[in-house]
């Protein structure tokens, strides 16, 4: 066999394919399906059989029908219309296998066998799945059709190229009949081979099996010691080199192989117990010395199968639960039995379960490990084969995980193992096989930039990696490198995938010691050198922004040194006091001074704690209070020498002139400036040289007068606006009639203006409606009488102007007011 098959059969917990074997019935009401995470009970099954069972399901896995050799259930658990009375039979250890006609999609074949105590034998009857409403039904005239008999309770079914061949053991004797089963349909006349075993008692119950790879049968029989192992051919259906080997089984019914073939598996009936054989070893002596028990007494024995899992189950009599061969492909106790494996969810177990075609179809490729990023060719043997389909486990590749090309290339998107699934599909024949490769990943190497470090240290360079060896430039072999000094150092990796090298320097740095000495004074003068002592390469600067290592001081300040390396950056500070020296010091006091006005104030001396200083009047206060004209010295010494000054005040007496504040008055009025000191003299901006000026009306000007009294002079200015919106409204209301009747009656006889306005002047004018003037009066309580020029006037509308001003504080306040009024006589 091939090397993917193997691995296939070394990992059972893989991604499990659909198949025609996903559905299990057997028992009492018993079931299970298998799904991608393991078996799953199900209880709707309606058959109940001690024994023989066959069930089938379709390519993708969905259940068809069922049957335990007498009886056909559909997939609704319904029995078919003709689905009775088949001649296998319940207590037939294998009453029945179910197998598909080969180049048909719709017809199946029950091949049935009865027990040692009945004479039908093995016969066959076919299934149409497009009768029943599709749910399938049995061919009346193809059903229970005789094949051979006497047989042993055994059926198995291997494959060949275009069909299969369906095995039975006639008895008496030990007989192999192998009917081919093609196209055209059931070939009655079988190849036969004797074994060359003459089993002529005993009852021969019990399990017949193939391998999965077609080239081996294993029977048991329940009162013959032994279990019996012939080659096969798949291409003549010829059994060959029979051996029998001995076993501790009593009452041996159930035999199957491992998926690889490499190990058989027999269980007892009575004791329950089941054992391992290793077939790698050749002849019947060596393997029955390896015979392993893997399991031991227990609640009754059956049969046991290989499921679609690659997982061997076995049948517990009278239990909810069947038990299982976790591992079978390992040998011993790492075969890894589980007694309660799956729960049947209250429906017992008896001692058979299906029977199935072992190999729906041989298939097998290659993947062979590869490196990360490199497309991985997969290639089969694609003879017999007519549709593909992959699933490379790579799901993060998307739409790129499956394929249906024969020859597909992949890229796995990432490291680490992978399992491959193969559906193959012949005619109506599917297998699955599955292969597991590794994708290693690309070395990677990279030992960092030339480096400079802060020392005293270490440095490991690590540059482990899995599948990778390591070559270092003092030949050593570790994958780190341990570094305490100043070196470059190169390495070789040689990976699976890539072989590398990098190099890399590495320098070491120190901490500095700097050390300015400590704070100091001294006195003016002097100077004091100063040098951090750097005993380490490192980058330095001063807070003076000096350039070299060693400066010399002289004044008062703060001195900072700053060093700076790949360890951190690191500073020293020393305060320097520089103590003036008095004697050169002429500026103690500020100089002469001319003072413009009679406040005294105060002179401050210099603040130095490190001199002491003396007033010309003894004292040695801050400061020294000046009120008249005087002269002031001041005395300063300390221990690095002496100096005086002296100062000359004079008061020369204050300026009090002030014009007031920018203003804007009426453009009728004007203003007067005032200059008050009668011993100051003034000129004006406009020309004028006296101490007092008035504005003229209406005039805006900035005016800017020059003060000089004795030594000091001032400025001084002030802004008068000129604007009509300055001047005050007259508030007070003009009053007349609209009608008046000059008749002479006492009532309305005159036109009269009537104001609570303060009036200083008054005009008012009469117009008649052609705009002649018939009135003028100056005199605001006269009015008119109606008359014009002595003769009464005529009835009708008149039009008026008054104009009047009020007492205010110019005369540029006149108002107007026109109107109209009726005269009726």
């Amino acid at each position: 066999m091939k090397k993917c098959i193997l691995l296939l059969f070394l990992l059972p917990s893989l991604l499990q394919a659909q198949t025609p074997a996903d559905w299990w019935y057997f028992g009492q009401y018993a079931g299970m399906h298998f799904t991608p995470t393991g078996p799953v009970a199900d209880t709707n099954g309606q058959l109940t059989t001690l024994e023989g069972v066959a069930t089938i399901s379709s390519s993708n896995g969905d259940l068809l029908f069922y049957s335990d050799g007498s009886t056909v259930w559909d997939a609704n658990h319904d029995i078919m219309p003709n689905g009775t009375g088949l001649n296998g039979n319940s207590s037939s250890s294998q009453s029945a296998i179910i197998l598909k006609r080969p180049g048909s999609t719709t017809d199946y074949y029950v091949f049935t066998v009865q027990n040692n105590a009945l004479p039908q034998g093995m016969q066959y009857s076919r299934v149409d799945m497009t009768l029943n409403a599709g749910m399938g039904d049995i061919d009346t005239n193809e059903k229970n059709i005789p094949m051979v008999t006497p047989t042993a309770e055994k059926i198995s079914a291997i494959p060949k190229p275009n069909g299969f061949w369906v095995i039975t053991l006639k008895l008496p004797g030990d007989t192999v009949y192998a009917f081919e089963v093609t196209s055209a349909g059931v070939n009655l006349n079988p190849v036969t081979s004797n074994t060359g075993f003459t089993l002529t008692t005993g009852n021969f119950l019990g399990y017949l099996k193939p391998n999965l790879q077609g080239d081996r049968l294993a029977a048991i029989h329940y009162q013959v010691p032994g279990v019996f192992l012939y080659d096969f051919d798949a291409n003549t259906g010829v059994a060959s080199n029979a051996m029998q080997l001995t076993t501790s089984i009593t009452s041996g019914y159930g035999v199957e192989f491992s998926p690889s073939g490499e190990y058989l598996y027999a269980s007892s009936y009575s004791t329950a117990n089941t054992v391992q054989y290793d077939l790698t070893l050749g002849t019947a002596a060596a393997i029955s010395a390896s015979e392993t028990l893997i399991s031991s007494g227990g609640s009754g024995g059956g049969t046991i199968q290989l499921g679609p899992d690659n997982k061997i189950y076995n049948a517990r009599w009278n239990q909810t639960y069947l038990s299982r061969i976790n591992d079978p492909d390992q040998p011993g106790a790492l075969c890894n039995w589980q007694d309660t494996a799956v729960d049947l969810m209250g429906r017992s177990s008896q001692i058979g379960l299906p029977t199935f075609l072992q190999a729906f179809f041989n298939i097998s490729f290659n993947a062979n490990d590869h490196c990360l990023g490199e497309e991985y060719q997969f290639v089969i043997d694609t003879v017999g084969v007519d549709s593909i389909f992959w699933n490379f486990g790579d799901p993060t590749s998307g739409a790129n995980d499956t394929s249906y090309a024969y020859f597909p290339s992949h890229t796995f998107t990432d490291t680490g193992s992978f399992t491959v699934m193969l559906i193959a599909k012949s005619d109506t024949l599917i297998d699955t096989a599955y292969s597991t490769l590794f994708v290693y990943p690309r070395q990677t190497l990279n030992l960092g930039p030339d480096t400079t470090l802060c020392g005293p240290d270490t440095v490991v360079l690590d540059v482990s990696q899995a599948f990778s060896s390591f070559l270092w430039s003092d030949s050593s072999s570790a994958d780190s490198f341990l570094v305490t000094s100043d070196t470059t150092v190169w390495v070789q990796l040689n990976g699976v995938c890539d072989t590398l090298r990098d190099t890399i320097s590495i320098q070491f740095q120190f901490v500095p010691n700097l050390n300015l000495g400590p704070d100091s004074t001294f006195c003016e003068g002097l100077s004091l050198s100063l040098n951090a002592g750097l005993n380490v390469e490192v980058a330095w600067s001063w807070n003076t922004g000096d350039s070299t290592e060693t400066i010399a001081v002289s004044q008062t300040g703060t001195y900072i040194f700053e060093a700076t390396n790949v360890c951190g950056t690191f500073a020293d500070t020393v305060e320097i006091e520089v103590i003036p020296l008095p004697s050169a010091d002429t500026n103690l006091l500020p100089a002469d001074s001319l003072h413009c006005f009679d406040e005294g104030f105060f002179i401050q001396r210099p603040l130095n704690d490190t001199v002491v200083f003396i007033w010309s009047d003894s004292s040695s206060d801050e400061r020294f209070f000046v009120y008249t004209t005087m002269t002031v010295w001041l005395a300063a010494f300390n221990e690095c020498g002496f100096s005086s000054d002296t100062m000359h005040i004079t008061f020369n007496g204050e300026i009090k002139t002030e014009l007031g504040e920018d203003t804007v008055i009426c453009d009728e009025d004007s203003i007067r400036l005032f200059g008050t000191d009668s011993l100051a003299t003034y000129l004006w901006n406009t020309g004028d040289t006296t101490d007092t000026i008035t504005t003229p009306v209406g005039a805006s000007k900035n005016y800017i007068v020059t003060i000089t009294l004795r030594d000091c002079q001032a400025i001084e200015s002030r802004e008068v606006v000129s604007s009509d919106t300055a001047c005050p409204d007259i508030d007070c209301d003009l009053r007349y009639g609209n009608v008046f009747t000059p008749n002479g009656d006492g009532w309305n006889d005159r036109f009269r203006i009537e104001s609570d306005c303060d009036i200083f002047k008054f005009s008012m004018s009469i117009y008649n409606r052609w705009g002649q003037l018939v009135h003028e009066s100056s005199n605001v309580a006269y009015g008119w009488d109606g008359y014009v020029n002595g003769e009464p006037a005529s009835t009708g509308t008149y039009f008026f102007t008054v104009q009047h001003k009020d007492y205010v504080v110019v005369n540029a306040d006149r108002f107007l007011t026109h109107g109209s009024f009726t005269l009726l006589r």
